[in-house]
């Protein structure tokens, strides 16, 4: 590990340890429901119902969800296929035999071995005329599915492997089986120099409405009005504490795998998406409560946002909800 990325490691660290940013300034929206009813709707800081917010790495939740659903439909066999036949003549670096062994339940949880720099390598990577390549030519650092570094760029490749396997755009996809029946008709998605629909975190917004229903959705074991949106199957898959690792992001002590965290807070087990700078889907089982709530992402506060919302705002609030 280079000394620079020692460094960057080391000031997250610290600012987990002393973040004085209070997230409520910067707040744009909160909304729960409890039992599938809205229980609170609160707009701070000019925004409304119809804002549209860059959800950052809750993107990553949502290409879970669309994973799942292509795997529900026969479009792809299953999250153990391997990532090679999806890129079978452009990158001369998937023939090293290791490279092989990536498999689509690696993307989903950050255990691809590929070499990732975290926050130093996103402007590179995204400024790269190649995003695909950028991310296939990285270095194995890991045997596939042993070692857990958090890859934006290789969850993008999900995005990637999700419209070659089912000849629709990412977006195309998400509109048919997910944010038409949902009724989101407002989606704002990024195209990346490939040509592929961001699956990095890096170019979605939505309105907080319809993050709301995508967790009252996952709530209902992905049935909505009835009709099954996402199979059980893969709803308990993404909740499934024995695929999660550990990681140092979010709640203390949190896991995460297939693109969801996990942990306990206040004694209530929690599964939850999180964007940069505060963006959250939040699934509290044992109360029925659906949290969602979205900050300023542009900042460089954004990680002191995350830390304050989950370590001095999130158990009160859920405390308050009888």
């Amino acid at each position: 590990m280079n000394q620079k990325y020692c460094f960057v490691l080391l000031l997250i660290l610290l600012v987990q340890s002393c973040s004085t940013v209070n997230s409520e300034e910067s707040r744009y929206a909160l909304l729960v429901s409890k039992e599938n009813q809205v229980i609170q709707e609160t707009y701070t800081n000019g925004a409304n119902p119809a804002s549209l917010h860059n959800i950052q790495s809750l993107t990553k939740s949502l290409m879970s969800i669309l994973i799942g659903i292509a795997i529900d439909k026969d479009f792809i066999s299953s999250e153990s296929e391997t990532i090679d036949q999806y890129f079978p003549k452009e990158y001369d670096a998937l023939k090293e035999e290791q490279k092989k062994k990536i498999r689509i339940i690696d993307l989903l949880n950050q255990t691809s071995g590929l070499s990732w720099n975290g926050y130093l390598e996103h402007e590179e990577w995204r400024n790269s005329p190649d995003q695909i390549g950028y991310v296939l030519q990285k270095e194995l650092e890991a045997e596939p599915g042993t070692t857990y570094n958090y890859n934006s760029g290789a969850t993008h490749l999900l995005s990637v492997i999700l419209s070659r396997a089912t000849g629709k755009s990412t977006l195309a996809f998400a509109k048919e089986y997910l944010f038409d029946p949902l009724e989101m008709t407002s989606p704002q998605w990024e195209l990346r120099n490939d040509g592929y629909y961001d699956g990095s975190g890096l170019g979605l917004s939505m309105r907080t409405k319809d993050l709301l229903s995508l967790g009252q959705l996952l709530m209902q074991n992905g049935q909505w009005n009835g009709q099954q949106i996402i199979s059980k199957n893969w709803v308990l898959k993404m909740f499934d504490a024995t695929h999660k690792s550990k990681t140092r992001w979010g709640i203390r002590k949190s896991t995460h795998g297939y693109c969801w965290y996990q942990a306990t807070l206040n004694g209530a087990l929690i599964n939850y998406g999180m964007g940069y700078g505060g963006q959250f889907i939040i699934l509290v089982p044992s109360k029925e409560v659906v949290m969602v709530v979205n900050h300023n992402h542009d900042t460089p506060d954004g990680l002191d946002q995350q830390i304050d919302f989950l370590n001095n705002k999130l158990p009160d609030l859920l405390e308050a909800i009888n």
